[in-house]
């Protein structure tokens, strides 16, 4: 598999807190990196440096064999998606247009066009009867798949999702979790910050667990969830799974 992201030594620090520290990581296209850890360890810190939604500190990125600079900013948003745990929709806009509006300003794809792949991007993640309503005539998890919808209209190279399951109701995980499973399944590279370990077990090529802005341990899901050599991973996942 070709290497699409490439992170060294990256550092990130809000005044004198440093969230990040000596992050090296890099993902193959095709793969699915999940990101676990406790709340405040800097997993959507990281995600959020990744597209520079933050500007790092320190270190570098590389994307698809270019450095990540505020220069080519316009053309890195293009090429990664992004599901943030809020959903973010335009409440003005039905969900159709919440999923075309990107393309036909960004990419200069015409109303018709847009309109059209939008329709079949909500059937993909179950939604073609809910194209007309808006955003607070839908449920959490009906929000969240129109926000993965309109990540996917740009056509990106690589999704981040940053906890898109952590403001849902408990019944509502599923529906999301299902339309993700089939973007794993379909090749999609993605990096998710997530805690529903099952997941992460079942999806993941690797899981990486951060622990004080740092990356404390990585392996696949067999190494990670069976035998962990870190004690704080091992604390960790005993409350997490012990749920």
């Amino acid at each position: 598999m070709t290497q699409i992201l490439e992170i060294h030594q990256l550092e990130k620090s809000f005044g004198s807190l440093k969230v990040l520290e000596g992050i090296d990581l890099t993902v193959k296209e095709g793969e699915v990196v999940a990101l676990i850890g406790a709340s405040g360890s800097g997993k959507s810190t990281l995600l959020r440096c990744i597209n520079r939604l933050e500007p790092p500190s320190a270190g570098r990125i590389r994307f698809m064999d270019a450095e990540v600079t505020p220069s080519n900013l316009n053309w890195v948003r293009k090429q990664i998606g992004m599901v943030f745990q809020r959903f973010n929709l335009f409440p003005h806009l039905t969900a159709l247009e919440n999923v075309a509006l990107a393309p036909r300003k960004v990419l200069g794809v015409s109303a018709e066009v847009a309109l059209r792949e939008g329709r079949e991007l909500l059937d993909r993640v179950q939604l073609s009867e809910k194209a007309q309503n808006y955003p607070g005539e839908l449920s959490g998890g009906q929000q969240q798949r129109v926000a993965i919808a309109r990540a996917l209209a740009m056509n990106p190279r690589l999704l981040l999702f940053d906890e898109p399951t952590s403001a849902l109701d408990p019944e509502l995980v599923g529906e999301v979790l299902a339309v993700m499973r089939n973007l794993a399944r379909e090749g999609r590279t993605m990096v998710v910050a997530t805690h529903e370990m099952g997941f992460a077990k079942e999806v993941a090529h690797r899981v990486l667990f951060l622990d004080a802005g740092r990356i404390l341990e990585q392996g696949t899901p067999e190494e990670i969830f069976s035998n962990p050599k870190e004690e704080r991973t091992r604390t960790f996942l005993a409350r997490i799974l012990e749920r």
